[in-house]
């Protein structure tokens, strides 16, 4: 009897830890000492405020969600705030960590790492050549990263992602859910496993662009030379977009306005009668910087 019971709390217990996943790395995180170990839960502590705010207009009755965090306020600006805390797959917006650790890595070394292409007729005529890092991240080449992502592997990207605290942190569908008919334009950040919300996005670009990784600075000033995507006077605005099923669009990033900062993620989930896309939430998001910031 004893023997059973021993087994059957064994069994429990080890169900627990993976239900746990993600989140039970960063409670360990969490225990570091020292000021450098300050990672994406840290600024969703009792420090930091929440306002809420009305983009409806930048969204023109599109359904979708906006959260901006100012880093030095340390103040969440939601729009739509509890469709803010729900994870769905990150898509293309996953570049910006696919960069990151490929430059970290030594995959890619700058802006001009080149890849060849290998003949296959791609959907995007813009894929359908070389490409150098900075060509592969405006266009989103999925070819380009899937190569980076293969060549950095599944442990270093999964401690990668523990470490930042990237959303679920499921990668386990490593070769993604077959949404394309080519294996190279799949993977498990493409409408599969790995989820993130927009709330832990912000989370995660904060401490990344803050300095608070053991991303280089080099590497993120590379970072921020593909992602840039205006600058007018003081104003700088960083960003990535993303496009899944008909439920998912994103836009992600940086803007940096003279001495204020902010991390931010807008997130579409319904067009209404029209298509949505990384695009369409781009488009919203600069009207809300327009506007507000």
């Amino acid at each position: 009897m004893k023997k059973k019971y021993f087994y059957n709390s064994l069994l429990i217990c080890m169900i627990f830890m993976q239900l746990m996943g993600c989140n039970n790395q960063k409670i360990k995180l969490n225990n570091k000492s020292g000021d450098n170990s300050s990672f994406a839960t840290s600024i969703t502590s009792e420090n930091a405020t929440t306002k809420i705010v009305d983009y409806s207009k930048a969204f023109n009755g599109i359904e979708g969600c906006a959260v901006f965090y100012n880093n030095d306020k340390k103040e969440y600006q939601f729009y739509n705030k509890e469709a803010c805390e729900i994870e769905v797959s990150p898509c293309s917006s996953f570049k910006i960590i696919s960069t990151l650790t490929g430059l970290k890595n030594g995959i890619l070394t700058s802006a001009d790492t080149k890849m060849k292409y290998n003949g296959t007729k791609y959907p995007l005529e813009a894929w359908n050549k070389d490409l150098t890092l900075k060509e592969a991240f405006q266009t989103s080449c999925v070819w380009y990263f899937r190569s980076v992502i293969d060549k950095v592997g599944q442990d270093s990207m999964q401690a990668e992602l523990n470490e930042i605290h990237y959303g679920n942190c499921d990668i386990r569908e490593w070769k993604g859910g077959n949404i394309n008919l080519l294996r190279e334009l799949n993977g498990f950040w493409l409408e599969s496993s790995l989820k993130i919300s927009p709330k832990e996005q912000v989370n995660v670009l904060s401490i990344i662009f803050e300095g608070k990784t053991d991303f280089s600075r080099k590497n993120i000033e590379t970072l921020k030379e593909i992602m840039l995507v205006e600058r007018k006077g003081n104003i700088s605005i960083y960003g990535k977009t993303g496009t899944g099923f008909k439920n998912n669009a994103w836009f992600v990033g940086w803007l940096e306005n003279g001495s204020e900062k902010y991390s931010f993620a807008v997130h579409l989930s319904d067009g209404k009668g029209k298509d949505i896309s990384g695009q369409m939430a781009k488009e919203i998001a600069l009207k809300i910087i327009s506007e507000y910031y």
